[in-house]
Protein backbone atom coordinates (compact mmCIF):
# COMPACT_ATOMS: atom_id res chain seq x y z
CA UNK A 1 0.00 0.00 0.00
CA UNK A 2 2.78 2.37 0.83
CA UNK A 3 4.43 1.67 -2.52
CA UNK A 4 1.17 2.38 -4.38
CA UNK A 5 0.68 5.66 -2.59
CA UNK A 6 4.26 6.60 -3.30
CA UNK A 7 3.76 5.98 -7.00
CA UNK A 8 0.59 8.11 -7.04
CA UNK A 9 2.24 10.94 -5.13
CA UNK A 10 5.26 10.87 -7.41
CA UNK A 11 3.00 11.08 -10.45
CA UNK A 12 1.28 14.11 -8.93
CA UNK A 13 4.60 15.95 -8.29
CA UNK A 14 4.78 15.48 -4.50
CA UNK A 15 8.02 14.64 -2.81
CA UNK A 16 8.03 11.21 -1.30
CA UNK A 17 10.34 10.11 1.44
CA UNK A 18 11.92 6.82 0.51
CA UNK A 19 14.77 4.76 1.73
CA UNK A 20 18.23 5.65 0.62
CA UNK A 21 18.51 2.38 -1.33
CA UNK A 22 15.61 2.05 -3.78
CA UNK A 23 14.32 -1.46 -4.55
CA UNK A 24 14.58 -2.08 -8.40
CA UNK A 25 11.62 -4.50 -8.39
CA UNK A 26 9.44 -1.92 -6.70
CA UNK A 27 10.42 0.71 -9.26
CA UNK A 28 9.58 -1.61 -12.19
CA UNK A 29 6.23 -2.45 -10.62
CA UNK A 30 5.46 1.21 -10.21
CA UNK A 31 6.23 1.96 -13.87
CA UNK A 32 4.10 -0.96 -15.02
CA UNK A 33 1.20 0.11 -12.86
CA UNK A 34 1.32 3.63 -14.28
CA UNK A 35 1.50 2.38 -17.83
CA UNK A 36 -1.45 0.04 -17.23
CA UNK A 37 -3.57 2.87 -15.83
CA UNK A 38 -2.77 5.13 -18.78
CA UNK A 39 -3.67 2.40 -21.33
CA UNK A 40 -6.89 1.63 -19.50
CA UNK A 41 -7.87 5.30 -19.40
CA UNK A 42 -7.08 5.74 -23.09
CA UNK A 43 -9.09 2.66 -24.00
CA UNK A 44 -12.10 3.82 -22.04
CA UNK A 45 -11.85 7.25 -23.68
CA UNK A 46 -11.62 5.78 -27.19
CA UNK A 47 -14.34 3.16 -26.76
CA UNK A 48 -17.60 4.54 -25.41
CA UNK A 49 -19.38 2.27 -23.02
CA UNK A 50 -21.99 0.09 -24.81
CA UNK A 51 -25.31 -1.09 -23.47
CA UNK A 52 -25.27 -4.38 -21.68
CA UNK A 53 -27.36 -6.26 -24.28
CA UNK A 54 -25.15 -5.21 -27.20
CA UNK A 55 -22.06 -5.94 -25.19
CA UNK A 56 -23.16 -9.54 -24.73
CA UNK A 57 -23.28 -10.00 -28.52
CA UNK A 58 -19.49 -10.22 -28.55
CA UNK A 59 -19.80 -13.66 -27.04
CA UNK A 60 -21.29 -14.94 -30.32
CA UNK A 61 -18.60 -13.49 -32.62
CA UNK A 62 -17.02 -16.48 -34.42
CA UNK A 63 -14.95 -14.24 -36.73
CA UNK A 64 -11.88 -13.46 -34.69
CA UNK A 65 -10.09 -10.27 -35.65
CA UNK A 66 -6.33 -10.06 -36.14
CA UNK A 67 -4.52 -6.76 -35.89
CA UNK A 68 -2.71 -5.58 -39.01
CA UNK A 69 0.59 -5.61 -37.13
CA UNK A 70 0.36 -9.39 -36.82
CA UNK A 71 -0.39 -10.19 -40.48
CA UNK A 72 2.17 -11.14 -43.13
CA UNK A 73 1.84 -10.07 -46.77
CA UNK A 74 3.89 -11.69 -49.53
CA UNK A 75 4.28 -11.22 -53.26
CA UNK A 76 3.17 -14.79 -53.88
CA UNK A 77 0.05 -14.13 -51.84
CA UNK A 78 -0.70 -11.06 -53.97
CA UNK A 79 -0.39 -13.08 -57.20
CA UNK A 80 -2.65 -15.82 -55.84
CA UNK A 81 -5.18 -13.18 -54.75
CA UNK A 82 -5.32 -11.60 -58.22
CA UNK A 83 -5.76 -15.01 -59.86
CA UNK A 84 -8.51 -15.83 -57.34
CA UNK A 85 -10.37 -12.58 -58.11
CA UNK A 86 -10.16 -13.32 -61.85
CA UNK A 87 -11.46 -16.86 -61.30
CA UNK A 88 -14.34 -15.55 -59.17
CA UNK A 89 -15.27 -13.05 -61.88
CA UNK A 90 -15.25 -15.65 -64.69
CA UNK A 91 -17.28 -18.13 -62.64
CA UNK A 92 -19.75 -15.39 -61.66
CA UNK A 93 -20.32 -14.43 -65.30
CA UNK A 94 -20.84 -18.09 -66.23
CA UNK A 95 -23.33 -18.59 -63.40
CA UNK A 96 -25.16 -15.38 -64.32
CA UNK A 97 -25.54 -16.54 -67.93
CA UNK A 98 -26.92 -19.85 -66.69
CA UNK A 99 -29.36 -17.96 -64.46
CA UNK A 100 -30.58 -15.85 -67.40
CA UNK A 101 -31.00 -18.89 -69.70
CA UNK A 102 -34.48 -20.38 -69.87
CA UNK A 103 -34.58 -24.17 -70.20
CA UNK A 104 -37.48 -25.79 -72.06
CA UNK A 105 -38.65 -29.20 -70.77
CA UNK A 106 -40.67 -31.52 -73.05
CA UNK A 107 -43.37 -34.03 -72.14
CA UNK A 108 -45.44 -36.26 -74.44
CA UNK A 109 -49.20 -36.52 -73.95
CA UNK A 110 -52.22 -37.75 -75.89
CA UNK A 111 -53.92 -34.94 -77.81
CA UNK A 112 -57.43 -34.60 -76.39
CA UNK A 113 -58.24 -31.11 -77.73
CA UNK A 114 -61.51 -30.78 -79.63
CA UNK A 115 -63.24 -28.23 -81.86
CA UNK A 116 -60.12 -26.27 -82.66
CA UNK A 117 -59.18 -24.47 -85.86
CA UNK A 118 -55.74 -24.75 -87.41
CA UNK A 119 -54.21 -21.36 -88.33
CA UNK A 120 -51.79 -21.69 -91.25
CA UNK A 121 -49.43 -18.81 -91.93
CA UNK A 122 -47.78 -18.73 -95.35
CA UNK A 123 -45.46 -16.40 -97.20
CA UNK A 124 -44.29 -17.84 -100.53
CA UNK A 125 -42.59 -15.99 -103.37
CA UNK A 126 -43.01 -17.07 -107.01
CA UNK A 127 -40.48 -15.08 -109.06
CA UNK A 128 -41.88 -16.17 -112.45
CA UNK A 129 -45.63 -16.53 -111.91
CA UNK A 130 -48.10 -13.70 -112.24
CA UNK A 131 -50.68 -13.34 -109.48
CA UNK A 132 -53.56 -13.62 -111.96
CA UNK A 133 -52.27 -16.99 -113.20
CA UNK A 134 -52.58 -18.90 -109.90
CA UNK A 135 -55.21 -19.65 -107.30
CA UNK A 136 -54.79 -20.29 -103.55
CA UNK A 137 -57.17 -22.94 -102.20
CA UNK A 138 -57.64 -25.29 -99.24
CA UNK A 139 -59.24 -28.73 -99.22
CA UNK A 140 -59.69 -30.97 -96.15
CA UNK A 141 -60.71 -34.58 -95.60
CA UNK A 142 -64.23 -33.60 -94.57
CA UNK A 143 -64.89 -32.17 -98.06
CA UNK A 144 -64.77 -28.51 -97.06
CA UNK A 145 -63.19 -26.25 -99.69
CA UNK A 146 -61.97 -22.68 -99.58
CA UNK A 147 -61.64 -21.55 -103.18
CA UNK A 148 -59.41 -18.70 -104.33
CA UNK A 149 -58.90 -17.40 -100.82
CA UNK A 150 -59.02 -13.62 -100.55
CA UNK A 151 -58.96 -11.19 -97.65
CA UNK A 152 -56.69 -13.00 -95.23
CA UNK A 153 -54.40 -13.99 -98.12
CA UNK A 154 -52.79 -11.23 -100.16
CA UNK A 155 -51.27 -11.48 -103.63
CA UNK A 156 -48.50 -8.95 -104.16
CA UNK A 157 -47.18 -8.25 -107.66
CA UNK A 158 -43.41 -8.41 -108.04
CA UNK A 159 -41.15 -6.94 -110.68
CA UNK A 160 -38.18 -8.52 -112.43
CA UNK A 161 -35.93 -7.48 -109.53
CA UNK A 162 -38.11 -9.30 -107.01
CA UNK A 163 -39.36 -6.07 -105.42
CA UNK A 164 -42.97 -4.98 -105.00
CA UNK A 165 -44.44 -3.70 -108.26
CA UNK A 166 -47.06 -1.01 -108.76
CA UNK A 167 -48.78 -3.11 -111.40
CA UNK A 168 -48.89 -3.46 -115.15
CA UNK A 169 -48.09 -0.70 -117.57
CA UNK A 170 -51.07 1.58 -118.29
CA UNK A 171 -51.26 2.70 -121.88
CA UNK A 172 -51.78 6.40 -122.52
CA UNK A 173 -54.84 7.66 -124.31
CA UNK A 174 -54.51 7.05 -128.03
CA UNK A 175 -51.55 4.70 -127.55
CA UNK A 176 -51.57 1.36 -129.38
CA UNK A 177 -49.32 -1.39 -128.00
CA UNK A 178 -48.42 -4.30 -130.22
CA UNK A 179 -50.04 -7.71 -129.85
CA UNK A 180 -46.71 -9.22 -130.89
CA UNK A 181 -47.09 -12.77 -132.30
CA UNK A 182 -50.90 -12.63 -132.02
CA UNK A 183 -51.22 -9.53 -134.18
CA UNK A 184 -53.97 -9.98 -136.76
CA UNK A 185 -56.95 -8.16 -138.15
CA UNK A 186 -58.96 -8.68 -134.96
CA UNK A 187 -56.15 -7.88 -132.56
CA UNK A 188 -54.19 -4.87 -133.67
CA UNK A 189 -53.81 -3.14 -130.32
CA UNK A 190 -53.22 -4.89 -126.99
CA UNK A 191 -52.94 -2.11 -124.42
CA UNK A 192 -53.21 -4.34 -121.33
CA UNK A 193 -51.68 -7.65 -120.32
CA UNK A 194 -55.12 -9.27 -120.28
CA UNK A 195 -55.79 -8.17 -123.85
CA UNK A 196 -52.44 -9.55 -124.92
CA UNK A 197 -53.12 -12.94 -123.32
CA UNK A 198 -56.60 -13.06 -124.88
CA UNK A 199 -55.11 -12.35 -128.29
CA UNK A 200 -52.63 -15.21 -127.86
CA UNK A 201 -55.41 -17.51 -126.62
CA UNK A 202 -57.59 -16.70 -129.65
CA UNK A 203 -54.66 -17.37 -131.92
CA UNK A 204 -53.95 -20.68 -130.16
CA UNK A 205 -50.47 -19.62 -129.10
CA UNK A 206 -48.77 -20.06 -125.70
CA UNK A 207 -47.93 -16.76 -124.04
CA UNK A 208 -45.84 -17.55 -120.96
CA UNK A 209 -42.58 -17.01 -122.78
CA UNK A 210 -43.44 -13.37 -123.66
CA UNK A 211 -44.74 -12.22 -120.26
CA UNK A 212 -41.34 -10.93 -119.16
CA UNK A 213 -40.76 -9.19 -122.51
CA UNK A 214 -44.06 -7.55 -123.42
CA UNK A 215 -44.41 -3.93 -122.35
CA UNK A 216 -47.91 -4.65 -121.05
CA UNK A 217 -46.79 -7.43 -118.65
CA UNK A 218 -43.08 -7.19 -117.83
CA UNK A 219 -43.53 -4.94 -114.78
CA UNK A 220 -45.43 -7.65 -112.87
CA UNK A 221 -43.88 -11.02 -113.66
CA UNK A 222 -43.74 -12.42 -110.11
CA UNK A 223 -46.11 -12.91 -107.19
CA UNK A 224 -45.77 -13.07 -103.42
CA UNK A 225 -48.56 -14.85 -101.55
CA UNK A 226 -48.72 -13.95 -97.87
CA UNK A 227 -51.27 -14.19 -95.09
CA UNK A 228 -53.07 -16.55 -92.73
CA UNK A 229 -55.91 -18.97 -93.27
CA UNK A 230 -57.85 -21.06 -90.74
CA UNK A 231 -58.89 -24.63 -91.53
CA UNK A 232 -60.47 -27.50 -89.64
CA UNK A 233 -58.25 -29.57 -87.41
CA UNK A 234 -58.29 -32.53 -89.81
CA UNK A 235 -56.02 -33.67 -92.60
CA UNK A 236 -56.05 -31.64 -95.80
CA UNK A 237 -53.94 -29.52 -98.11
CA UNK A 238 -53.23 -25.93 -99.07
CA UNK A 239 -52.14 -25.42 -102.66
CA UNK A 240 -51.11 -22.70 -105.06
CA UNK A 241 -51.81 -24.06 -108.52
CA UNK A 242 -52.42 -23.13 -112.15
CA UNK A 243 -55.78 -21.83 -113.32
CA UNK A 244 -59.02 -20.62 -111.83
CA UNK A 245 -60.39 -22.91 -109.13
CA UNK A 246 -64.03 -23.79 -108.63
CA UNK A 247 -66.24 -26.51 -107.13
CA UNK A 248 -68.38 -28.62 -109.45
CA UNK A 249 -70.57 -31.46 -108.22
CA UNK A 250 -68.71 -31.40 -104.90
CA UNK A 251 -65.33 -31.71 -106.60
CA UNK A 252 -62.52 -29.19 -106.55
CA UNK A 253 -61.38 -28.40 -110.12
CA UNK A 254 -59.00 -25.96 -111.80
CA UNK A 255 -59.89 -24.42 -115.16
CA UNK A 256 -57.22 -23.35 -117.63
CA UNK A 257 -56.36 -23.61 -121.30
CA UNK A 258 -53.69 -26.23 -121.77
CA UNK A 259 -52.44 -24.43 -124.87
CA UNK A 260 -51.40 -21.52 -122.66
CA UNK A 261 -48.77 -23.63 -120.90
CA UNK A 262 -47.34 -25.65 -123.76
CA UNK A 263 -44.08 -23.71 -123.42
CA UNK A 264 -43.86 -24.34 -119.68
CA UNK A 265 -45.18 -23.14 -116.33
CA UNK A 266 -42.38 -21.99 -114.04
CA UNK A 267 -43.33 -22.87 -110.45
CA UNK A 268 -39.99 -21.88 -108.91
CA UNK A 269 -40.65 -20.66 -105.37
CA UNK A 270 -39.13 -19.58 -102.06
CA UNK A 271 -40.63 -20.22 -98.60
CA UNK A 272 -40.32 -17.06 -96.51
CA UNK A 273 -42.66 -18.29 -93.76
CA UNK A 274 -44.71 -21.39 -93.08
CA UNK A 275 -46.29 -21.90 -89.65
CA UNK A 276 -49.10 -24.03 -88.27
CA UNK A 277 -50.09 -22.05 -85.21
CA UNK A 278 -48.43 -19.31 -83.21
CA UNK A 279 -44.66 -18.99 -83.14
CA UNK A 280 -43.15 -19.94 -79.78
CA UNK A 281 -39.53 -20.37 -78.57
CA UNK A 282 -37.98 -23.73 -79.36
CA UNK A 283 -40.30 -24.48 -82.31
CA UNK A 284 -38.65 -24.17 -85.72
CA UNK A 285 -40.07 -24.27 -89.24
CA UNK A 286 -37.99 -26.61 -91.46
CA UNK A 287 -39.28 -25.17 -94.75
CA UNK A 288 -38.60 -21.52 -94.00
CA UNK A 289 -35.77 -20.23 -96.15
CA UNK A 290 -35.83 -23.11 -98.64
CA UNK A 291 -36.16 -22.51 -102.38
CA UNK A 292 -36.83 -24.61 -105.47
CA UNK A 293 -35.94 -23.76 -109.07
CA UNK A 294 -37.61 -25.13 -112.20
CA UNK A 295 -35.32 -25.10 -115.23
CA UNK A 296 -37.84 -26.28 -117.81
CA UNK A 297 -41.31 -27.75 -118.13
CA UNK A 298 -43.97 -27.43 -115.44
CA UNK A 299 -43.17 -28.48 -111.89
CA UNK A 300 -45.60 -30.06 -109.43
CA UNK A 301 -44.28 -29.94 -105.84
CA UNK A 302 -45.81 -31.97 -103.03
CA UNK A 303 -44.74 -31.33 -99.44
CA UNK A 304 -46.03 -34.03 -97.08
CA UNK A 305 -46.19 -32.50 -93.62
CA UNK A 306 -46.61 -34.40 -90.34
CA UNK A 307 -48.02 -32.07 -87.68
CA UNK A 308 -47.25 -32.62 -84.00
CA UNK A 309 -49.64 -30.63 -81.74
CA UNK A 310 -47.66 -28.66 -79.16
CA UNK A 311 -48.78 -26.92 -75.98
CA UNK A 312 -46.28 -24.31 -74.81
CA UNK A 313 -46.43 -23.08 -71.20
CA UNK A 314 -44.61 -19.77 -71.06
CA UNK A 315 -44.55 -16.71 -68.85
CA UNK A 316 -47.50 -15.24 -70.77
CA UNK A 317 -49.68 -18.33 -70.34
CA UNK A 318 -50.33 -21.46 -72.44
CA UNK A 319 -50.05 -21.25 -76.24
CA UNK A 320 -51.28 -23.93 -78.65
CA UNK A 321 -49.22 -24.48 -81.81
CA UNK A 322 -47.82 -27.26 -84.02
CA UNK A 323 -44.38 -28.55 -84.86
CA UNK A 324 -43.90 -30.40 -88.11
CA UNK A 325 -41.61 -32.61 -90.14
CA UNK A 326 -41.70 -32.67 -93.93
CA UNK A 327 -40.85 -34.83 -96.93
CA UNK A 328 -41.14 -33.66 -100.52
CA UNK A 329 -41.85 -34.94 -103.97
CA UNK A 330 -41.09 -33.14 -107.26
CA UNK A 331 -42.42 -34.04 -110.68
CA UNK A 332 -42.27 -32.46 -114.11
CA UNK A 333 -45.86 -32.87 -115.32
CA UNK A 334 -45.15 -31.66 -118.84
CA UNK A 335 -43.75 -34.82 -120.38
CA UNK A 336 -44.65 -33.84 -123.93
CA UNK A 337 -45.38 -30.41 -125.34
CA UNK A 338 -49.09 -29.72 -124.95
CA UNK A 339 -49.65 -32.70 -122.64
CA UNK A 340 -49.89 -32.46 -118.83
CA UNK A 341 -49.82 -35.45 -116.49
CA UNK A 342 -50.66 -33.43 -113.41
CA UNK A 343 -51.54 -29.99 -112.12
CA UNK A 344 -48.55 -27.63 -111.91
CA UNK A 345 -48.26 -25.92 -108.55
CA UNK A 346 -47.16 -26.21 -104.92
CA UNK A 347 -49.19 -28.51 -102.64
CA UNK A 348 -48.83 -28.55 -98.84
CA UNK A 349 -50.42 -31.83 -97.70
CA UNK A 350 -50.71 -32.07 -93.91
CA UNK A 351 -51.99 -34.59 -91.37
CA UNK A 352 -52.03 -34.71 -87.58
CA UNK A 353 -50.21 -36.89 -85.07
CA UNK A 354 -52.40 -38.25 -82.23
CA UNK A 355 -49.80 -37.28 -79.61
CA UNK A 356 -49.11 -33.84 -78.18
CA UNK A 357 -45.81 -32.38 -76.97
CA UNK A 358 -46.04 -30.19 -73.90
CA UNK A 359 -43.23 -27.65 -73.58
CA UNK A 360 -42.67 -25.88 -70.27
CA UNK A 361 -40.25 -23.07 -69.52
CA UNK A 362 -38.00 -23.85 -66.55
CA UNK A 363 -36.22 -20.90 -64.98
CA UNK A 364 -33.46 -21.02 -62.37
CA UNK A 365 -34.71 -19.67 -58.99
CA UNK A 366 -32.98 -16.59 -57.64
CA UNK A 367 -32.20 -18.45 -54.41
CA UNK A 368 -30.28 -21.05 -56.43
CA UNK A 369 -28.31 -18.25 -58.10
CA UNK A 370 -27.38 -16.73 -54.74
CA UNK A 371 -26.36 -20.14 -53.39
CA UNK A 372 -24.14 -20.77 -56.41
CA UNK A 373 -22.49 -17.36 -56.16
CA UNK A 374 -21.82 -17.88 -52.44
CA UNK A 375 -20.33 -21.31 -53.15
CA UNK A 376 -18.08 -19.80 -55.85
CA UNK A 377 -16.76 -17.07 -53.57
CA UNK A 378 -16.27 -19.34 -50.57
CA UNK A 379 -14.76 -22.20 -52.58
CA UNK A 380 -12.27 -20.05 -54.48
CA UNK A 381 -11.32 -18.21 -51.28
CA UNK A 382 -10.73 -21.46 -49.38
CA UNK A 383 -8.72 -23.11 -52.16
CA UNK A 384 -6.58 -20.02 -52.77
CA UNK A 385 -5.89 -19.75 -49.04
CA UNK A 386 -4.80 -23.40 -48.95
CA UNK A 387 -2.51 -22.91 -51.96
CA UNK A 388 -0.98 -19.76 -50.46
CA UNK A 389 -0.35 -21.51 -47.13
CA UNK A 390 1.27 -24.52 -48.81
CA UNK A 391 3.45 -22.26 -50.96
CA UNK A 392 4.59 -20.15 -47.99
CA UNK A 393 5.31 -23.17 -45.78
CA UNK A 394 7.14 -24.86 -48.64
CA UNK A 395 9.45 -21.87 -49.08
CA UNK A 396 10.27 -21.84 -45.38
CA UNK A 397 10.86 -25.60 -45.30
CA UNK A 398 13.04 -25.47 -48.41
CA UNK A 399 15.60 -23.31 -46.61
CA UNK A 400 14.71 -19.84 -47.82
CA UNK A 401 13.91 -18.11 -44.53
CA UNK A 402 15.73 -14.95 -45.57
CA UNK A 403 13.83 -14.77 -48.81
CA UNK A 404 10.60 -15.50 -47.00
CA UNK A 405 11.23 -12.72 -44.50
CA UNK A 406 12.09 -10.37 -47.34
CA UNK A 407 8.78 -11.13 -48.93
CA UNK A 408 6.99 -10.68 -45.63
CA UNK A 409 7.86 -7.02 -45.37
CA UNK A 410 7.72 -6.17 -49.06
CA UNK A 411 4.80 -4.35 -50.45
Amino acid sequence: VRSTLACRQRSRGHAVTRPQVENPARRFWCMSEGLRRRQTAARHAAEPEQPTVLGKLKQFDVYSKVHDDYTIKTRSGGIISLVSFAAMFVLFISEFQTFMTVEIVDHILVDTTLNQKLPIGINITFPHLRCDEVSVDTVDSTGENQVNIAGDIQKINLGADGQRSEGDHIAKEGECLSCMEANDTEHKCCNTCSELKDAYADAGLPYYHILDQAEQCKYSIGCQIAGDVKVNKVGGNVHVALGKSTVRDGKHVHEFNIKDVTDGFNTSHVFNRLTFGEQVPGVESPLEGTSKVVRQGAGMFHYYIKLVPTLFHGRDGPVYTNQYSVTESVKNVMVNQGDLTGLPGVFLVYEFNPFMVEKTEKVVPFSHFLTSVSAIIGGVFAVSGLIDSMFYQGMCSAGFPGKARAQEWST
